[in-house]
């Protein structure tokens, strides 16, 4: 339980939240402005692991593991993240004893804002008439946010999936708010770019459950040291050199020196350029990547990311 004052109100959020997509900041910031009305902190109950991980053991799409989520979260100007271990005990719970134990003891919210669409509970079956009854018996006020529409249907986490595998990346990042990241560590590479004449970074994401979009040459910039770099970066199995393991690389543009093993990185996808595929050998990869890096920076003159 949470030491609370009577001067320390909080409105709170509830939910996976992977992606953290529109639909979430759209509950984001009606939690902001709920809390600013009445003087309150903000704060979101979210779960680790994610609910679909002891749902489904196999799951491996996670759009942002815990650590990227948390970080969204405080970039978007949420004082409280509240984790809560997503375990057996916890999916079996009854939806009445939920509400109480881990949102009305807890957190002692003054206020609670969900999605429209929201269900919590053992099998989900707590809906938004059982939460609203059991919050006014203890004066808490709820507020219903509705879906948010982007071309025709509801933006969710399962929609932004769908176009991560297919390579859609600019339709998932119009649906996430921002470009699709990738953090990370660097890692030893093969060196097969450097004897390319376009020496990489290779990256290990911060979590194997990480969605990788489909395998390709992408456009994108990469966060290192405190600077951006443009990148192009290529996702897959490097087919050329049968290396067969998944692999995210990244060769920087305008960039000059050695990248020390393990460095922190993110890497924000822009534009899917082309398709992974093989090549007859090594000179006709080389042109490709020239053609590649050229039209990095053609994306990125375009766009210019900030």
């Amino acid at each position: 339980m949470r030491n609370k004052s009577l001067d320390d109100k909080l409105v709170i959020t509830i939910g996976g939240f992977d992606g953290v997509h529109l639909g979430h900041q759209a509950i984001i910031q009606e939690v902001q402005n709920w809390a600013k009305e009445i003087g309150a902190r903000t704060g979101v109950l979210t779960f680790e692991p994610h609910p679909a991980k002891v749902l489904y053991p196999d799951f491996p799409y996670l759009l942002t593991p815990l650590l990227e989520k948390r970080l969204i979260l405080i970039e978007l100007g949420v004082d409280f993240v509240q984790i809560l271990n997503f375990d057996e005990r916890l999916r079996n719970m009854e939806p009445e004893e939920f509400v109480r134990e881990m949102v009305v003891r807890q957190l002692q919210p003054a206020a609670v804002v969900i999605g429209a669409d929201h269900r919590f509970g053992k099998d989900a079956r707590g809906d938004i008439k059982m939460l609203k009854k059991i919050l006014d018996e203890y004066g808490i006020l709820l507020k219903v946010v509705p879906e948010v529409i982007h071309l025709g249907a509801p933006v969710r986490s399962t929609r932004i999936r769908e176009h991560l595998v297919l390579g859609h990346i600019q339709l998932a990042n119009e649906l996430l708010g921002r470009y699709y990241a990738i953090a990370g560590k660097t890692i030893k590479g093969t060196g097969t770019g450097r004897k390319l004449g376009f020496p990489t970074i290779n990256i290990q994401p911060v979590s194997q459950d990480k969605l990788l979009p489909a395998e390709g040459v992408y456009a994108g910039v990469a966060e290192l040291g405190g600077k951006r770099f443009a990148g192009a970066v290529n996702i897959g199995f490097r087919p050329t050199f049968a290396f067969g393991v998944k692999n995210v690389e990244v060769h920087l543009l305008n960039f000059a020196g050695e990248v020390p093993e393990g460095s922190e990185v993110v890497v924000r996808l822009i534009e899917h350029l082309r398709p992974e595929q093989k090549f007859p050998n090594p000179a006709a990869l080389k042109e490709q990547i020239g053609a590649d890096i050229m039209r990095v920076q053609e994306v990125i003159e375009r766009e210019r990311p900030r």
